[in-house]
């Protein structure tokens, strides 16, 4: 279980500002660094990127595509010696709701396309047949789509503790049921294969959560047949989250699919993420690289 992290840093419809900065460190000369960055808010129905810009240090000259799931993404790639590499990136979006109303739907009568399949298989760190019986025992008797999920956030909320440090990023969603413990990224995976055990599909989601100075935030959204994705929030126990706090970054089936930043290096050494942090405050404060640079060094020294 964990307390409120954050809260909306403005109304529905409001724009808002984010800073994300990462730092890694290697204890030998890297000579080729390739990495695919999901650093930038993305569009969907309750939010509107504004204004967005990636960079690196040492320079790089990012490329901009959308994947298949249509993720922001920039590939950089560094050829040149180093031991560090920072990634900054600051942006602006606005930020809207799900509806205060959402129509309840028969579980017996769920109806998806073909398109939402691939958000009901097994992944790398999902596997919803190994927590189909906990699945069943708290949801299994839910007649609707949303009461389901309601149960299944709501559990996971109250049985799984909040403990940094206490897994890694390779943690399974059924080793999380076993030790009752982890983050926001363990609490989604966890929530996501209960899920998909019960015939909903669901996606994993990560980004940045409002009034919190830190590091990046994961949550799910579930498929409504009428409404398409909607955000829920395990960590936080909110099946649906509404408060405008939480801004977008990618996508995927689980956080392999989705993770801010994914690539390799080519060194005798080995390399690490030594600092991440972010902050999402109101526009009118305005944000630029040097205020992302800070962040870093801030938390370096904290």
């Amino acid at each position: 279980m964990q307390a409120d992290l954050g809260g909306a840093v403005g109304d529905a419809g409001a724009l808002i500002s984010y800073t994300y900065g990462a730092r890694y460190t290697y204890t030998d000369t890297v000579i080729l660094n390739d990495n695919f960055l999901r650093v930038s808010a993305c569009a969907d129905a309750y939010q509107t990127p504004v204004t967005s810009a990636v960079i690196t240090v040492p320079t790089t000259r990012p490329v901009e595509y959308k994947d298949r799931l249509g993720n922001p993404t920039h590939r950089v790639r560094l050829t040149s010696p180093h031991t560090e590499l920072t990634i900054l990136a600051v942006g602006s979006v606005r930020l809207g709701s799900p509806p205060s109303a959402v129509e309840e739907v028969a579980m017996d009568s769920l109806r998806y396309d073909t398109s939402a399949d691939e958000f009901l298989l097994p992944t790398p760190m999902v596997h919803p047949e190994m927590v189909e019986n906990v699945a069943r025992e708290v949801a299994g008797g839910c007649s609707g789509l949303l009461e389901a999920v309601d149960s299944v956030v709501g559990w996971v909320y109250e049985n799984i503790a909040y403990i940094q440090g206490s897994t890694t990023v390779a943690t399974t969603a059924e080793q999380v049921l076993e030790t009752r413990q982890g983050v926001c990224q363990d609490m989604t995976h966890l929530a996501m294969g209960m899920l998909r055990s019960l015939g909903v599909p669901v996606r994993y989601v990560s980004g940045l959560m409002s009034g919190q100075v830190g590091e990046t935030h994961a949550w799910l959204e579930f498929l409504h047949p009428m409404r398409g994705w909607l955000p829920s929030d395990p960590t936080r126990g909110l099946f649906i989250a509404r408060g405008a706090d939480l801004v977008k970054f990618a996508v995927g089936r689980d956080y392999t699919q989705a993770s801010p930043v994914e690539g390799s290096f080519v060194s005798k050494g080995t390399g690490w993420l030594d600092v991440v942090v972010a902050q999402v405050a109101p526009s009118e404060n305005g944000v630029s690289f040097d205020d992302a640079m800070t962040l870093i060094e801030n938390a370096k020294s904290a």
